[in-house]
């Protein structure tokens, strides 16, 4: 209720205690999940008072059989439903989870006519309320029968209502989502998980950057999509190295140094920048301007195009890069730009067979 009540909020202070009561729903539940796995995992740990391997591959056993038999079941019941054979309807299953293309469903149920997203999202909510959990539920009656279980304790409810999905991998995923567990979006919201936008360790101008063009991967064009990459590499060429830097924390700074190299070998990239950072630091006695790196702290770093004043390709700082080094014109922004924003995006557009930039070929001649 308080996730509706967020989207149709239409004052600022109505926004944010909305904001507040939904962080902190989010924030007990979560609690109660990571108590309920640590309940799982103390099973399994020799050291506990209750431990049982047995239990513990039993629950892991029950888990893999409950959401395989709802898999087999859902395919045979849309099978029947839409009159086809041996079609999988399953995209995709995790831990707890399925997720159904429903596509031949919604064009057979709105075949002839013109429908919005507004109707076929409110359709297949109603249709998975009425139909598809009871289904389930009768299904997991069938499967504590099959096994002889005690008591029926599995239920399974309706998560995101979406038009478009794009799995990279296992675990790694996009949805354009319309509804999520009841709450309608006036605009789709994009659901992302395991992909490279929403990690701490890019640049966050790029973060944000890939997110926008994940919009744009669900709801536009691939030329769309090409103009968007084009115009943000010219806003990323102009922003200053602070901001397109790779964020790190920064450990094993004194492992890794040597007195004779500065670095030594198998050296890690960021810690690489940080002992030279440290090194040009100390040698044109710039200590009193700027901190010394040490172990354990946030820090930032970049690539750099070779040769320059320090020979290397690499260079770290705090927040800001020392003018004193003569590194502002040999930051590598391409290769900032290829691996900040262009490598994370490529994996998805391969993934649906779409290029970063038009590509010329000599077909183009004759068309």
């Amino acid at each position: 209720a308080a996730k509706q009540n967020l989207e149709d909020a239409t004052t600022p202070a109505e926004t944010l205690a909305l904001q507040k009561d939904v962080s902190k729903f989010n924030n007990i539940q979560m609690a109660r999940k990571i108590q309920l796995n640590s309940a799982y995992g103390a099973i399994g740990n020799q050291y506990f008072r209750y431990y049982s391997l047995a239990n513990a591959e039993a629950i892991t056993l029950s888990g893999q059989v409950s959401i395989r038999w709802i898999q087999n079941r859902m395919n045979t019941y849309l099978n029947k439903i839409l009159r086809t054979t041996d079609v999988d309807y399953v995209i995709a299953a995790d831990t707890d989870s399925i997720y159904l293309n429903l596509g031949p469903f919604v064009h057979e149920v709105f075949k002839g006519r013109e429908a919005s997203d507004e109707s076929i999202v409110g359709f297949l909510d109603k249709v998975c309320q009425v139909e598809f959990e009871k289904y389930i539920g009768n299904s997991y009656e069938a499967l504590a029968t099959y096994v002889n279980a005690y008591d029926q304790k599995m239920i399974m409810k309706r998560e995101n209502i979406a038009n478009r999905g794009i799995w990279t991998a296992k675990k790694r995923y996009i949805l354009n989502v319309f509804d999520s567990e009841g709450v309608r979006y006036k605009t789709p919201k994009l659901k992302i998980n395991g992909i490279e936008a929403v990690k701490s360790s890019t640049p966050a101008p790029c973060r944000t950057a890939i997110k926008d063009a994940l919009k744009v991967i669900m709801n536009g064009t691939e030329d769309e999509l090409q103009k968007f990459i084009a115009d943000f590499r010219e806003r990323f060429e102009a922003m200053p190295v602070e901001e397109i830097a790779f964020p790190r924390g920064c450990n094993n700074v004194a492992k890794n140094s040597s007195p004779a190299t500065i670095y030594g070998k198998g050296c890690p990239m960021h810690v690489r920048g940080a002992l030279l950072y440290n090194f040009y630091i100390k040698k044109r006695k710039l200590a009193h301007k700027y901190p010394i790196i040490q172990e354990g702290e946030k820090i930032k770093y970049v690539m750099l195009r070779t040769p320059n004043q320090i020979n290397e390709n690499v260079i770290s700082f705090f927040q800001t890069l020392p003018t004193e080094f003569g590194l502002d014109k040999s930051i590598d922004y391409d290769l900032q730009f290829k691996k900040s924003f262009l490598d994370p995006l490529t994996v998805i557009l391969d993934t649906i067979g779409w290029k970063p930039e038009k590509i010329n070929t000599l077909e183009a001649l004759w068309s």
